[in-house]
């Protein structure tokens, strides 16, 4: 085929989220709400876990709790268009990680049902960046505990 570019020539980053990268199971959920650190946003909460364990990978979940947004068809646009956001900015959070080489289990929970995504996309990305700010600080000694701080909820 004369006009087509392979793939692999062109040098964009890979921006996919595979099923391995998205958080599963009750046990894991279980995990990350015993002892997290949590972010907030405007109308978005980011609560994430680190593990001094590179093994545990990285793994993101979306949550919206059906006591607030009732219509599973607002829940399961919210969850898409929170997973379409992260998908195209996790290399905010993926440098710091693979920097630190830690586990991450992290979870993006919505609180309204009235977001556009161009909303979910910046408190996304805030929260990434806000993450990835306090992931620089934090010491590979200390995964396990989160260091104490005015601007982050236990």
């Amino acid at each position: 085929m004369k006009g087509e570019v392979s793939r692999s020539s062109l040098h964009t980053p890979d921006n996919s989220l595979p099923r391995s990268e998205i958080l599963r199971g009750r046990r894991n959920f279980d995990r990350l709400f015993e002892k997290s650190i949590v972010l907030n946003s405007e109308s978005l909460q980011f609560r994430f876990r680190l593990y001094k364990n590179p093994a545990e990978g990285c793994a993101l979940g979306f949550i919206v709790p059906k006591k607030k947004i009732k219509s599973a068809v607002k829940r399961n646009r919210l969850k898409r268009l929170m997973r379409e956001s992260y998908r195209m900015n996790q290399h905010l959070l993926k440098d710091s990680i693979s920097e630190k080489e830690i586990g991450f289990h992290g979870a993006l929970m919505a609180g309204n049902d009235n977001l556009s995504y161009n909303e979910i996309n910046k408190q996304v990305i805030e929260l990434l960046q806000k993450t990835s700010v306090y992931l620089a600080r934090v010491s590979s000694s200390k995964t396990d505990e989160p260091p104490s701080s005015p601007d982050y909820e236990n």
